[in-house]
């Protein structure tokens, strides 16, 4: 049997063989660990310059292909008939409120719907194109592609044979499903600015009735934040491997390097995880920033003394209008009343003077008989 340390050996020829076993067992499963981490290393590594290259190649969204194109404008003659609809109720709605601004908005979202409608695919194509632009001069700022910047953090030939194969399995699987999650995230962006920007037509008209009128606003948020997404998760990568790595373009254009470790792969997958986030976090910023836009907007408009002359104004002709009119109904509520009273009186007097005439005279008093007798 094997001897312990500590223990004497009785046997030395069963404790050379014991000592040959167990060594060749602890080999074959570190072999087999080892083994097993490095090919989840391998995997992650494949997955990682599969989703880096999607994300470094310029996008291949084209809005103005044919068989999108077309799809679109089924879509639109699809609209024709909603828009028309909507634009119906907001005008009933107006006339049964006496809203006469409700037609005017009525009016303006037709054109708005019309309008946006035929420009939403050109401009999402050159936001797109914007955005593919910005992601490069970033990069090139940074003296690095995000698939460099990736490199820094993530180093996998060092992972592979500096690493326990236990911390081999654990890191190599949280970095094929974080990658797999970035991939994922790429290629939803793709298929949903596909999607939505299709039913453009349908978005813009919603602008032809008050309660529908969102519609617009959260076609243009969602559009946002997809298109800007790739800057965040361009920005994420590049400008995070300068701040934790001390990468980036110095004055003479040469770029320093430090040795990976194990922090800077932490510090990755805390990138990683944030860049797989950046369609949900730019849609909150793009939503933030659009409703502190319309805040200030609106108080601005406020306070701009033609808006507060013509609503001064607007109000006094209003309160003239109302004297006006209760000064007329006044004059000719009085005027009926007096009309009214001057006729009573007329037939008052009439009837007494009627009864005056028709009056009989008193009968001639009788002469007394005992003053004639007198004389």
């Amino acid at each position: 049997m094997y001897a312990l340390p500590g223990d004497v050996c009785t046997d030395p020829v069963g404790c050379a063989v014991d000592a040959v076993s167990a060594t060749v067992q602890a080999s074959a499963t570190d072999f087999m660990l080892g083994g097993l981490g490095r090919a989840f290393v391998y995997a992650a590594r494949d997955v990682a310059a599969t989703a880096l290259t999607v994300l470094d190649d310029s996008t291949s969204i084209d809005l103005s292909a044919s068989w999108f194109t077309s799809n679109v404008q089924v879509i639109a003659a699809i609209t024709l008939p909603v828009l028309v609809g909507l634009f119906t109720v907001q005008v009933i709605g107006s006339v049964l409120r006496r809203e006469p601004g409700g037609l005017a908005r009525a009016v303006l979202g037709v054109g708005k719907a019309l309008v946006g409608a035929a420009l939403a695919l050109a401009v999402t194509q050159a936001a797109l194109a914007a955005v593919d632009q910005v992601c490069r001069f970033v990069a090139a700022s940074a003296g690095m592609s995000v698939a460099q910047a990736a490199a820094l953090f993530f180093d996998f030939a060092w992972m592979a044979t500096s690493m326990s194969p236990a911390l081999q399995l654990l890191i190599g699987t949280v970095l094929v499903v974080s990658f797999l999650l970035l991939w994922g995230v790429l290629l939803f962006r793709k298929a949903a600015l596909l999607l939505i920007a299709v039913f453009a037509p349908v978005a813009f008209a919603g602008s032809a009735w008050d309660a529908t009128r969102v519609w617009t606003r959260r076609w243009l948020e969602i559009v946002a934040a997809l298109v800007l997404s790739k800057v965040v998760i361009v920005v994420v990568f590049v400008l995070g491997a300068a701040a934790f790595s001390g990468t980036g373009a110095t004055v003479d254009g040469q770029t320093t390097t430090s040795e990976p470790g194990l922090s800077d792969l932490l510090v990755g997958v805390l990138l990683l995880s944030i860049a797989m986030f950046a369609p949900w976090l730019t849609w909150r910023f793009v939503h933030w920033g659009g409703m502190e836009a319309a805040t200030v907007m609106h108080s601005t408009v406020a306070a701009n003394p033609i808006s507060q002359g013509a609503r001064s104004g607007l109000r006094t002709g209003v309160g003239l209008a109302q004297q006006v009119a209760i000064t007329k109904g006044v004059g000719a509520v009085g005027g009926r009343a007096a009309a009214a009273g001057g006729g009573t009186r007329a037939a008052t007097g009439g009837g007494a003077r009627a009864t005056a005439t028709s009056r009989p005279a008193p009968p001639p008093t009788p002469a007394a008989h005992g003053a004639g007798g007198g004389r």
